[in-house]
C-alpha cells in the first residue's frame, strides 16, 4: 500500500519556531502542529539562527540563509523561499505576515494557491524608510490576487475593504492558551508587586508613554515596579525615548523564552498594553489565559477584544495612563476578563483548515506526498 496522500503547505514569513519572539511566530508555533494533525504536510520557513531542529511537533522546518549586508536578512529569506517553492511545489503557500507576500505574484505564476495572514499594517510606523514602506504597500496591493487573506481583527478587515480588498478576506483572531501549553521554565526574580508590559521594544509599543504615566502613578504607589519583558528591536527609540526615563522602579527584562512567561503573568498585579499600533496581540491573550487584570490602549485593534470601557485608556496621555493604572491597580478583580468569549487554538486550526480545504478543490490534483508504511 502506498499510504495516505497529503497536501503540502509552505509557510513563509516567520523568523522561526519554536520559542521565537513575535506575533507571527507565536501564531505559527501554536497553529501549524494542529494543522498537521488535520492531515496536512506543513513546512515552516525561518531564519537559520532560529531553526534549531528539523521538525517541531510534526511540522517540518526549513532554514533560510542569513546575511549581515545592509540588514537584508528578510529580503534574502523571501528570495530563497521562492526558489525553495519551485523545488517543493506546494499546494498552498501561506504567508505569515504582510512583508513576506512581496513576491506573491511569482508564487501565483508557479500555480500555488495563496493564503496571506495580515496581522498588522506595520508600514504605518515611522521606523520604516521609504523603501520599506513601498515594499509593504506593494505586498498589500497584491492581496487582491491572493486566494484568501486572513486578518486577525475586524479593524484590519475594514482597512483592507477601504483599499479594495474584500471578497477574499476572512477574520480569524489569535487565541488564548491552555496553561499546559506554557512549558515550565525559569521565571526571572522580579520584585513584587509589579505591573507587567510585554512586547518587542519598538515605538509602536509606546513604552515611553507608559513609563511616563507609571512614574506619575508611582508617586502614590512607591512600592510598585513596572516590568517590561521583550527584546530591543529599535535601539534608537530606546536610547532617545526610554533610557532617560529609567530608574530603579522600572525593570527591563529583555527577550525571554516563552516558557518563562506564564509565571510572569500569574504573579503580576496588572498587565498593560500601551500600543499605538497592534494586530490581535498574543500578549493580551496570554494575560487573559493567566487571569491577569488587564488595561489596553484605546485603539481599534484592542477595542476588537470587546472588553469593558474601563479596560481602555488614552495611551498618548501620561496623565490618563496614570489614572488608568491607579483605578485598575486598586480594584484588580474588576479588570480580570472571562475566557469564555475568546477562541482557543483548535478553533483557529479548524477555520484555517476550512480555508485550505476550500482552496484545494477536488478537481485540482494534489501534489502527492506519500507516507512510507511503517517498518
Amino acid at each position: 500500500m502506498l499510504g495516505v496522500v497529503m497536501r503540502t503547505v509552505f509557510v513563509v514569513g516567520t523568523r522561526g519556531i519554536p520559542d521565537v519572539e513575535g506575533g507571527a511566530e507565536k501564531n505559527a508555533e501554536r497553529l501549524f502542529p494542529l494543522i498537521v494533525q488535520r492531515g496536512w504536510r506543513v513546512i515552516v520557513g525561518g531564519l537559520r539562527p532560529n531553526i534549531k531542529t528539523p521538525t517541531y511537533r510534526g511540522v517540518e522546518l526549513w532554514a533560510a540563509p542569513t546575511s549581515n549586508l545592509l540588514k537584508t536578512d528578510k529580503l534574502l529569506y523571501y528570495v530563497r523561499a521562492v526558489l525553495h517553492a519551485i523545488k517543493l511545489k506546494p499546494d498552498i503557500v501561506h504567508f505569515q505576515e504582510l512583508g513576506s507576500a512581496i513576491f506573491l505574484f511569482f508564487y501565483k505564476l508557479l500555480g500555488c494557491r495563496i493564503v496571506v495572514r495580515y496581522g498588522s499594517a506595520d508600514y504605518l510606523l515611522p521606523k520604516w524608510g521609504l523603501i520599506g514602506r513601498l515594499g509593504f504597500r506593494l505586498a498589500e496591493y497584491q492581496l487582491r490576487f491572493a486566494d484568501a487573506v486572513i486578518v486577525v481583527t475586524p479593524a484590519l478587515a475594514d482597512r483592507l475593504k477601504e483599499r479594495g480588498v474584500r471578497n477574499n478576506v476572512h477574520v480569524i483572531a489569535n487565541a488564548i492558551d491552555a496553561r499546559s501549553e506554557f512549558e515550565e521554565g525559569h521565571v526571572p526574580e522580579v520584585k513584587r508587586p509589579y505591573i507587567l508590559a510585554v512586547g518587542r521594544v519598538t515605538i509602536q509599543k509606546n513604552f515611553h508613554r507608559l513609563i511616563e504615566g507609571f512614574r506619575i502613578f508611582a508617586d502614590r504607589h512607591p512600592d510598585v515596579t513596572l516590568v517590561i519583558a521583550g527584546g530591543i528591536d529599535d535601539e534608537r527609540y530606546v536610547n532617545a525615548e526610554i533610557v532617560p526615563l529609567l530608574d530603579d522602579r522600572v525593570e527591563m527584562l529583555g527577550r525571554l523564552p516563552r516558557s518563562a512567561m506564564g509565571g510572569l503573568y500569574e504573579r503580576a498585579s496588572l498587565y498593560v498594553n500601551s500600543s499605538i499600533h497592534e494586530g490581535s496581540s498574543n500578549a493580551v491573550l496570554e494575560a487573559v489565559s493567566w487571569n491577569c487584570p488587564i488595561l489596553l490602549s484605546d485603539i481599534p485593534e484592542n477595542r476588537d477584544f470587546g472588553l469593558d470601557n474601563d479596560n481602555y485608556f488614552a495611551a498618548e496621555d501620561p496623565v490618563a495612563v496614570a489614572e488608568a493604572l491607579g483605578r485598575a491597580y486598586e480594584n484588580q478583580d474588576a479588570y480580570r476578563t472571562p475566557k469564555g468569549p475568546f477562541p482557543v487554538w483548535e478553533d483557529v486550526a479548524w477555520e484555517t483548515d476550512r480555508i485550505y480545504t476550500m482552496l484545494c478543490t477536488p478537481e485540482v490534483p494534489a501534489k502527492a506526498v506519500v507516507e512510507q508504511p511503517a517498518v
